[in-house]
């Protein structure tokens, strides 16, 4: 079977966290930096200390600690309350992960990182998450900085075509016209004219990197 991987939008949403051991709060983190609204349940404090705006619930899970949640990690250490949690989740229609049990998860997550605003991720179906960790270590070794100042470049055409009165066409050909000619090379070297000349070929006047707001510095 094959998963459907997205991109979920949590910023201001409610998720559970059940266990404050090492991967409770590892997906706890992840949570945060997504900018939702997390609530910790375990009956011990967790050993490290923790954002204020983190909720931290200091007794055993219970099923009143699911309302409002669109998302729930069963991540303590022992498998049997871990199921009880994606028990009562299901029947709250709500996705849960099992730490200790990805096939019986509603959803998992896969290995990723982050430059800027990309964002590379792999996963491997929960089969064997480590291997998904080496894949993505592979990955971002090779994935030249360049990127990122290429996908600010590549956003800020296509929101200024879109928006365009001449309703010129904006598509993956034109992004790969970019690199063909070389701009990720242009934005290794800081080469402000060359990117400008390139930007000016491809879409005419009024395409520099000052016109779009972007500095290589």
């Amino acid at each position: 079977m094959t998963d459907y991987p997205v991109m979920l939008r949590l910023a201001g949403r409610r998720c559970l966290v059940v266990g404050a051991g090492q991967v409770g709060l590892r997906k706890l983190k992840g949570l945060l930096q997504a900018g939702a609204e997390v609530v910790l349940v375990d009956p011990c404090l967790p050993a490290e200390n923790l954002p204020e705006n983190v909720e931290i619930v200091t007794r055993p899970f219970c099923d009143e600690d699911l309302a409002g949640a669109c998302l729930v990690f069963a991540a303590t250490d022992d498998a049997a309350i871990n199921q009880s949690i994606a028990v009562a989740a299901e029947k709250r229609g709500i996705p849960v992960n099992i730490a200790d049990d990805p096939g019986g998860s509603d959803f998992i997550l896969p290995a990723r990182f982050s430059k800027g605003d990309l964002t590379v991720a792999v996963a491997t179906g929960g089969v064997n998450p480590a291997v998904a960790a080496m894949v993505r270590d592979a990955i971002e070794k090779e994935l030249p900085d360049e990127w990122q100042i290429f996908l600010e470049i590549a956003g800020n055409l296509r929101a200024r075509r879109l928006t365009s009165n001449s309703k010129s066409a904006y598509n993956q050909q034109v992004l790969q016209n970019l690199v063909r000619h070389g701009v990720l090379t242009m934005i290794e070297n800081l080469d402000v004219a060359g990117i400008d000349q390139l930007l000016e070929a491809e879409f005419g006047k009024g395409y520099s990197l000052a016109d779009l707001e972007i500095s290589l510095s």
